[in-house]
């Protein structure tokens, strides 16, 4: 199965700097039967404005892309693979976190953090905050991350309205993040892959002023994943959005 990949980044039209950050990069460690590298997409969105959300990013991208190819077993070996992930961001938990505490202009930072591991027809996902893999298959999208929010939170337990949520001074609260605490909960999920399938990391500045309908239509009218990349940070950005747009797609064939 062949795999696509691409990435890209939009600062936007209401920030000042892009505290946004991605990865598209293939690991030494080969896939069992001679399949083909593991490849490794990550998306990360920097928490703390001028307190350094984008040295937070920066930093949980280096070390998580470090660890991971540090870590994975050659030969490939499936059973290791949420493990190193889960590893790969306490490793960028600590990194930060400690940055953050011994720095006083950066106390406060942190970044949300999703990241895949493509290895043949396996997906690895790991996700901590409330930027979020999509799984394009038969003309849907489906989110297989879980957001780390307070918004979310709110919804799941059904607690409160949408209106009240979105009136509420906590609506755009991050609940779980890379650098905020010493010890870090990291959600891990595996998942099929087959051909004619997609994949979308995102950060909320794509897919928040966006539709799944407009994910989809990215994907079914795009040839290649810059394409779809393009296409969908191009419609965030006439769509208003007030963040930065990153995005990570892949297509299968």
């Amino acid at each position: 199965m062949r795999v696509d990949v691409f990435g890209a980044t939009d600062i936007g039209r209401k920030r000042a700097f892009n505290e946004d950050r991605f990865l598209v990069a293939e690991t030494p460690a080969a896939v069992a039967l001679g399949e083909g590298p593991v490849l490794l997409l990550a998306v990360a969105d920097g928490i703390g404005g001028h307190a350094g959300g984008d040295v937070a990013s920066a930093m949980a991208m280096d070390t998580l892309k470090a660890r991971v190819f540090e870590r994975l077993p050659s030969p490939w070996d499936p059973l290791t693979a949420p493990a190193v992930l889960v590893s790969a961001f306490n490793a960028a938990n600590e990194a930060v976190y400690v940055h953050a505490r011994d720095t006083d202009h950066l106390t406060g930072m942190g970044t949300t953090l999703v990241a895949a591991l493509i290895a043949g027809s396996r997906v690895f996902v790991a996700n901590v905050g409330d930027s979020r893999l999509y799984h394009i298959r038969g003309g849907i999208a489906s989110q297989i991350t879980l957001d780390h929010s307070w918004a979310a939170e709110q919804r799941r337990v059904s607690s409160m309205s949408d209106k009240d949520i979105s009136r509420s001074p906590f609506r755009n609260m991050v609940t779980r993040s890379i650098g905020f605490a010493e010890t870090l909960e990291v959600d891990t999920f595996t998942m099929d892959l087959k051909a004619g399938e997609g994949l979308l990391l995102c950060t909320d500045g794509l897919y928040g002023p966006l539709k799944e309908k407009d994910i989809l239509k990215a994907f079914r009218k795009r040839r290649t994943a810059q394409d779809v990349c393009r296409k969908l940070i191009r419609a965030a950005v006439k769509a208003g959005s007030r963040d930065n747009i990153t995005a990570v797609a892949a297509r299968t064939s």
